[in-house]
């Protein structure tokens, strides 16, 4: 039996695509579901850095709620340097500042055009729920969102932020259009909490079916792939 292999979109993330095999299967829509502190952003920083300089694939990084100078700031404390990217038309930024999801929509396909982006992110996702009255508009709008992204051919990253006791969906994204869904929270072990990662599916390839723990340093994330999460954690 012949088994049908995905080309992948690498991470860059040390240890990441090991749970995954390989890699994000190329096109997949990942919603990157965390509590505060968890990492996502650092996530996202690497996702759109290491794609540019290690694999060549331009990237847009769409915030809906911080600035760019202050996403330009952040990325300096984790070691990349996102400013020469900008410079050299591979990577692009992108605030919306009005809840104007048409307009959000249309910055964003004409942003990966224009460069020729290979990988979407959106940060935070949640800040979505703020677009809408009524939840049904909003369920068939972002739905439309993610069909979109996965058009443009862009392998994508959608965040949502989650609360230590309390899980909401992005109206559905994650049940309907997301090819993949992976979480990062603290867990509680003993008298401290380690930060941890886990894929809770991913079309396309196998999966790494525990929770493993992750380090944030001065040069981002860092995927323990070998180590399961209540092993000995350093």
């Amino acid at each position: 039996m012949v088994t049908m292999e995905f080309e992948r979109t690498k991470s860059g993330i040390p240890g990441f695509d090991e749970l995954l095999y390989g890699g994000i299967p190329k096109g997949n829509l990942v919603v990157l579901s965390g509590d505060p502190g968890s990492g996502k952003t650092v996530f996202c920083f690497m996702f759109l850095y290491e794609g540019v300089l290690r694999f060549d694939e331009p990237g847009i990084y769409v915030s809906l709620e911080e600035s760019a100078d202050d996403l330009l700031s952040n990325s300096l404390e984790f070691g990349m340097d996102l400013a020469p990217l900008i410079k050299a038309n591979k990577l692009k930024i992108i605030t919306i500042e009005l809840y104007d999801f048409d307009k959000l929509k249309s910055s964003i396909e004409d942003a990966v055009q224009s460069i020729g982006a290979k990988r979407v992110v959106v940060d935070p996702g949640v800040v979505f729920r703020l677009f809408f009255e009524k939840e049904l508009d909003a369920r068939k709008r972002i739905l439309s969102l993610g069909k979109m992204l996965k058009h443009l051919g862009c392998t994508s990253v959608v965040t949502n932020e989650l609360s230590l006791d309390d899980s909401k969906s992005l109206f559905g994204l994650e049940e309907y259009v997301a090819d993949g869904v992976v979480l990062m929270y603290h867990t509680k072990s003993q008298n401290r909490f380690i930060r941890s990662i886990a894929v809770v599916k991913m079309r396309g390839t196998k999966i790494s079916e525990n929770l493993h723990p992750l380090q944030i340093a001065k040069n981002g994330l860092k995927v323990l792939s070998t180590q399961e999460l209540f092993e000995d954690v350093e």
